[in-house]
């Protein structure tokens, strides 16, 4: 199977129909990305990644704007980690979701139907998320490239030995801008669910249920011009709340 990154790239292709990129705001959270269809969506900034090696982390900033969208989207790509977080909003505001319906926290740990009985792993610190996972499941091991060195958090390099025995998967969607997506899927194929989730999701559940994904977790955004304001606040998931709403989408009966 093609790699997702090439998957997704191809279907934001095939979506484009001359949309520009009227705004970009590459905040230290997210990056947003505003369509002239006034659109938007966010890709989380790995912050991590960035390196400190220069104050210039585009050479070309201030020219992005007014791009097309076709031109974005092969930013995915990038081993920058800026032009990788355009690529992904880009391809999220193409995307319609104008047709999901809301959904909350407390409905995604219910579809999970997580009990005692269950090892869960997440790949991407969830907090808020994982403090209600822990009131149903039996034992939970959470991994993050970003937080190797922190308590509770285990160390990347065990997922390979650890993942395998994990009944539940939840997979951050910064999975597709770190490249770590589909070596981290081929270790979970025998979970029960595996939930891929996070404002940086592509709400494409066609792409992800023929990778074996169970469950879809991503945002709509209702408010974008106040989205945009916090990005370039420097804000993060936890701000997005007045201006988006929760999506889950079931992949599998």
């Amino acid at each position: 199977m093609k790699p997702i990154v090439e998957t997704l790239i191809d279907r934001g292709l095939s979506l484009f129909s001359g949309q520009r990129l009227e705004d970009i705001r590459a905040g230290l959270g997210y990056t947003a990305v505003k369509l002239d269809t006034q659109k938007a969506g966010v890709a989380c900034m790995l912050r991590h990644r960035l390196g400190k090696s220069t104050c210039s982390l585009l050479p070309n900033a201030g020219s992005l704007s007014g791009m097309t969208a076709d031109r974005a989207l092969p930013l995915l790509r990038s081993s920058n980690p800026v032009e990788a977080s355009i690529g992904l909003a880009a391809l999220n505001a193409m995307i319609d979701s104008d047709g999901t319906g809301e959904s909350s926290n407390d409905d995604l740990v219910e579809m999970l139907g997580i009990t005692r009985e269950d090892r869960v792993g997440m790949v991407g610190d969830i907090m808020p998320l994982l403090r209600m996972i822990r009131d149903h499941a039996g034992d939970c091991v959470v991994f993050d490239e970003g937080k190797n060195e922190e308590a509770g958090i285990t160390a990347t390099d065990l997922e390979r030995e650890e993942l395998p025995r994990c009944s539940v998967v939840l997979l951050s969607a910064t999975s597709l801008l770190n490249g770590t997506f589909d070596d981290v899927l081929s270790m979970v194929s025998g979970a029960r669910e595996i939930c891929v989730i996070g404002p940086s999701a592509p709400l494409l559940p066609d792409i992800f249920r023929e990778r074996g994904v169970t469950l879809l977790s991503g945002r709509r955004f209702t408010d974008v011009d106040r989205l945009l304001r916090i990005v370039s606040e420097a804000g993060g998931t936890k701000c997005f709340g007045p201006v988006s709403v929760k999506v889950n989408i079931r992949l599998r009966e």
